[in-house]
């Protein structure tokens, strides 16, 4: 005799107690960073895409007796020097080769500053993705190893914002601000580059301007080289049409 399973579905009792989220367990990490999480030994150069935005300073809530704050700064002194050695051991981006900072969402000049700081130790990273974040200029940041730079979805006005690349080859620069080509020169090199959406790509003359510029340049705009891209086949005299 075979017996059929019977399964009695109950409405679960409402609740109408409220938790708020600074009663939650992880609250005091909800600004961290993955280096500040307790017993973690994941390195940086182990993350694919890790969000390293410097979150906001707790405050220290309602003051008290001056002793009391005095001990309480000594031990916050001693936390933030443990917590300083433990971030250098685990900051290890000098040994990162492909790195993804996408998407950061800097807000605010603390988060930009810090932002510059961790890029200027990819003495490694040959490939690197910073879109969407904002960025308006990164000239201090130097990458001696990067092939293939994207700041795809960025602020940036002129080539002359961008990191110091002597051996890039491939620059996405698409949908930025870009209005022309000064300080190009810093980048002879490049085989591919993408300024779609940028306001020169709407300019006169604009492919056989800017292939003039790149000897080495393969691809515009995921376009390869055409024949009417050559300086000495463009019209004199020619109408733009948008």
């Amino acid at each position: 005799m075979k017996t059929t399973p019977v399964i009695v579905v109950s409405n679960p009792k409402e609740s109408t107690e409220f938790i708020s989220p600074s009663e939650l367990p992880g609250n005091h990490l909800k600004h961290a960073v993955w280096h500040q999480l307790p017993k973690n030994k994941v390195k940086g150069n182990e993350l694919k895409c890790p969000r390293i935005r410097k979150g906001p300073h707790e405050s220290s809530g309602s003051s008290s007796s001056s002793s009391s704050s005095s001990d309480s700064d000594v031990e916050a002194g001693k936390r933030i020097k443990l917590r300083h050695n433990y971030k250098n051991k685990t900051e290890n981006w000098n040994k990162a080769s492909i790195v993804n900072f996408s998407y950061q969402d800097l807000g605010h000049g603390y988060q930009v500053k810090n932002f510059i700081r961790v890029l200027k130790m990819l003495e490694s990273c040959i490939q690197l993705h910073l879109v969407d974040n904002s960025l308006e200029d990164i000239h201090s940041v130097k990458l001696p190893s990067c092939h293939s730079l994207n700041l795809q979805k960025n602020h940036f006005t002129s080539f002359k914002s961008l990191p110091k690349c002597d051996g890039l080859l491939h620059l996405d620069l698409s949908v930025n601000n870009i209005g022309d080509l000064d300080g190009c020169e810093r980048f002879k090199n490049l085989q591919t580059l993408d300024l779609s959406l940028n306001p020169i790509q709407y300019t006169l003359g604009y492919r056989s301007r800017v292939f003039a510029k790149f000897p080495n340049l393969k691809y515009l705009d995921g376009i390869p080289l055409l024949n009417d891209d050559h300086p000495e086949n463009y019209p004199e005299k020619a109408c733009l049409i948008l």
